[in-house]
């Protein structure tokens, strides 16, 4: 399980600090930096699809500068179909679009936190998409598992209070 972190470049250095607080809590991640993969391919969406494939969680950075981006929407959309769980990283006080309103929205270093709480939960309970994806479905039994839903309303709760 690993949290694929989509931002646009603009965006790098609140990007890497969401990163390392990620890591610094023992949370998997990838940011795409146009590492050796990325620069090894001409279908960079290819590469990324397949990353985002690859992870369990999508966080969104987004500011103002989000707004110039197709590939943090492109991520989103690749995220949504694969039942990803989304949450979003907001970073100034841009009035997001309403489709980001759909998904957990985080603001402070505490909200991420909580994010990763829910991530720790996920892990510990199993993923409903990831088995489904993987072929193995059932394996942890039906009470057991969490989909996205679950994760999307449960990290809502949380920033909630």
């Amino acid at each position: 399980m690993s949290v694929f972190i989509s931002y646009r470049h603009k965006d790098r250095s609140h990007a890497l600090a969401v990163e390392e607080y990620l890591r610094a809590a023992g949370v998997p991640s990838y940011l795409d930096v146009m590492d050796d993969e990325s620069r090894a391919t001409s279908d960079i969406t290819s590469v990324i699809t397949q990353r985002i494939r690859d992870a369990s969680h999508l966080l969104a950075i987004v500011s103002h500068e989000t707004a110039g981006s197709w590939w943090v929407p492109f991520e989103i959309g690749e995220a949504t179909i694969t039942d990803v769980r989304i949450a979003t990283f907001q970073i100034d006080h841009l009035r997001l679009p309403e489709y980001l309103e759909h998904w957990p929205v985080m603001r402070t270093p505490s909200d991420l936190t909580q994010f990763v709480k829910e991530y720790r939960k996920d892990l510990a309970m199993g993923l409903e998409s990831l088995e489904r994806r993987a072929g193995v479905e059932g394996v942890f039994g039906n009470a057991s598992r969490r989909t996205a839903d679950d994760f999307h309303r449960a990290l809502k709760a949380r920033l909630k209070g």
